[in-house]
């Protein structure tokens, strides 16, 4: 029975510590390579969802800007507080805390602008000048973004507090 145990000490095999120490550090290099990839993927998540709450708040503001028009003629102002409370109703929870530059433009039937004074049948109504909007995310986060003079946004420059 001893030389039994004996012989199946010698036969066992296993990894040394040298070995495993190796795939150890293997290990390591591999996620110090993944975790930055990771980490901007995951930036690039959020500044998506950051840059599609801002579209879902221009669309408020232009349905808001339409029907302020219709009733009364009037441009939406987004420095009046009950302007951006009622934007704020069409894209809750984000809340929209200021914006600069807003104003209602009818267009025509080809989206051309039109005047204000004198025409009918306005299919549509589009927000110039948006130059800047300040609002509070769905997560908590103060964002400022920009629109560039071609309409689309500045997401370069956008900052998250």
């Amino acid at each position: 029975m001893k030389k039994r145990l004996e012989s199946l000490k010698k036969d066992q095999k296993g990894f040394t510590l040298v070995e495993l120490i190796v795939v150890l550090v293997i290990l390591a290099i591999l996620a110090a390579l993944l975790v930055p990839a990771l980490l901007g993927y995951i930036d690039r998540a959020r500044n998506s969802k950051y840059l599609e709450e801002a579209r879902s708040i221009y669309t408020a503001v232009q349905a808001v800007s339409d029907e302020r028009y219709a009733k009364s003629g009037n441009q939406v102002n987004l420095s009046d507080k009950a302007d951006c409370e009622a934007i704020d109703k069409l894209v809750t929870p984000t809340t929209l805390l200021e914006g600069t530059g807003t104003s209602a433009t009818a267009l025509n039937s080809a989206s051309n602008p039109v005047s204000y004074k004198g025409t009918s049948g306005h299919k549509k109504y589009t927000v110039d000048k948006l130059t800047k909007m300040i609002f509070k995310s769905q997560d908590g986060k103060k964002v400022t973004i920009s629109m560039d003079s071609d309409g689309s946004w500045d997401t370069d420059n956008m900052t998250v507090e």
